[in-house]
């Protein structure tokens, strides 16, 4: 196994380096790992570089090391996976949900998750009225301007939420019902609070609700969003729809093996 060379244009040799020591360690099914000799005499690298570059995985959690000094894939590398498999079963996940939900409701559902601080819709099922709302763009940028993306927002670690809102800021006009973070930070809590989020929009003219989904270990990774005109609201209907979209997170969030009262105990240990 021979690897990176400085002479392929555009790559960096070093990170091409610890990415073969990553493959090798991965391509070693037998659970032995694989010691710095090994490594370096497999990958035509010198010895010192291996074992700086093994420092480097190791300190970042990627690679792991046992007491007879040999290398195996960290949980660094298992938390990647996992994350890159969830992003991929979100929309499998959920797409015959929000059909069967617009198809009840006959209204517009979406499913959307945050990426790079944009709101995306990654799933979508629509009812079969003339008059309904279209979610006609793929990416929403701003997470404020969206309900799916304030519900993903309002779960976010408090370093995380600030983050977003230092590298995001709030204008002002950007959303009717913001005029600055004292709202923004209103609007997050109730949807916290009451797990989920109504937000009337465009002078009240669109109605959008939504609710959170959760993978396995209880992180909010994706929201189900409902649109609907507002004229077609009813307050006696409220509730059940609501709940209806409430029911259908639930059900995705089921799917990728959320069980809310094993996160409940995780949290209280």
């Amino acid at each position: 196994m021979v690897g990176i060379r400085a002479a392929e244009d555009g790559l960096v040799q070093s990170v091409g380096r610890a990415l073969d020591i990553l493959e090798m360690l991965a391509a070693e099914g037998d659970g032995a790992g694989a010691g710095v000799s090994e490594i370096a005499r497999a990958l035509e690298l010198k010895i010192p570089t291996t074992h700086n570059l093994l420092r480097t995985l190791l300190a970042r959690g990627y690679a792991a090391k046992d007491g007879a000094g040999r290398y195996r894939l960290g949980h660094g590398c298992a938390r990647l996976g996992g994350a890159y498999r969830r992003d991929l079963r979100v929309p499998q996940a959920a797409q015959p949900v929000i059909s069967e939900l617009a198809g009840r409701l006959n209204e517009s559902v979406v499913v959307a998750m945050m990426t790079g601080g944009e709101v995306a819709f990654v799933a979508r099922a629509s009812g079969t009225r003339m008059l309904a709302v279209n979610f006609e763009h793929a990416v929403v940028r701003a997470g404020y301007t969206s309900v799916c993306g304030r519900v993903i927002l309002a779960h976010l670690p408090v370093d995380r939420l600030e983050a977003y809102v230092a590298s995001h800021p709030l204008r002002r006009g950007t959303c009717e019902d913001l005029a600055g973070l004292k709202d923004l930070d209103r609007v997050l809590e109730s949807a916290r609070r009451k797990g989920h989020l109504e937000y009337w929009r465009e002078g009240n003219t669109v109605l959008a609700i939504a609710a959170p989904i959760r993978d396995f270990s209880g992180e909010v990774i994706a929201a189900v969003g409902l649109g609907m005109p507002g004229v077609r609201f009813r307050k006696s209907e409220r509730n059940r729809i609501v709940n209806a979209v409430k029911e259908a997170a639930a059900e995705i969030s089921a799917e990728l093996g959320y069980e809310p009262k094993a996160a409940a105990t995780s949290v209280a240990r």
